[in-house]
């Protein structure tokens, strides 16, 4: 299976990342910027003019950090992956192994709960995505969204698997299409989105068990 992901398009590249608590700070401002101009005027307002006014910075501060809108709205996708990185990173797995349905839930969770934490942003994101044509990750962070699936993965004591590379991606990628799938649906009424964790758990439970049998089998 190629799971080979590319590299980030120099245009999509921020000029500089912050390195002290001012510079991050002006940064996660305009972030939210961002998500507030997103929200508040839709996908074709938010200009740099706008979001730099809305977050309180003057459009050459904004320049420092993004070279263009692309650059800019890709940054806030990042940082959306980002945290849900760290979000499954915070499975504890330090004690003694546990069942791979709980782990499954644990996963499941951690995803879901960055998904739902502003469903508002998250619909708008999901937008932006379309809107630059990129909807694939950096290599670096879909690197550690894979890893931090199988360090949680390999805590299993009751399951093993031949290939955690491939089952994380393909995990990864299921929990893509029903989160996708599930805010698109926005306009069918909440009960979608009330749905979405018992879903997903669903859904990481039967594959995992799957894949784990399958492994057994060959």
């Amino acid at each position: 299976m190629n799971d080979t992901v590319p590299t980030v398009p120099n245009r999509l590249k921020p000029r500089k990342k912050p390195i002290q608590a001012r510079s991050g700070a002006t940064v996660e401002a305009i972030h939210e910027a961002v998500i507030q101009v997103l929200l508040g005027e839709g996908l074709t307002r938010p200009t740099t003019t706008r979001v730099a006014e809305r977050a309180g910075v003057s459009v050459g501060t904004l320049y420092q950090y993004f070279p263009n809108k692309q650059a800019l709205l890709f940054a806030v996708l990042i940082s959306h992956f980002e945290d849900m990185v760290a979000a499954i990173e915070r499975i504890d797995v330090s004690g003694p192994k546990r069942p791979l349905a709980n782990l499954a839930g644990d996963i499941a969770e951690a995803y879901v709960s960055v998904k739902l934490a502003r469903p508002d942003a998250t619909t708008a994101l999901y937008r932006v995505a379309g809107a630059i044509d990129q909807f694939r990750l950096s290599t670096d962070v879909y690197q550690r969204l894979k890893a931090a699936v199988i360090r949680v993965l390999r805590h299993a004591s009751n399951a093993s698997f031949d290939d955690l590379d491939r089952v994380a991606f393909t995990l990864l990628s299921a929990l893509a299409g029903l989160s996708r799938g599930s805010f698109g649906a926005l306009v069918s009424g909440p009960e979608v989105l009330e749905r979405l964790g018992d879903e997903a758990f669903l859904l990481c439970k039967a594959y995992l068990e799957a894949a784990c049998v399958e492994n057994r089998q060959s």
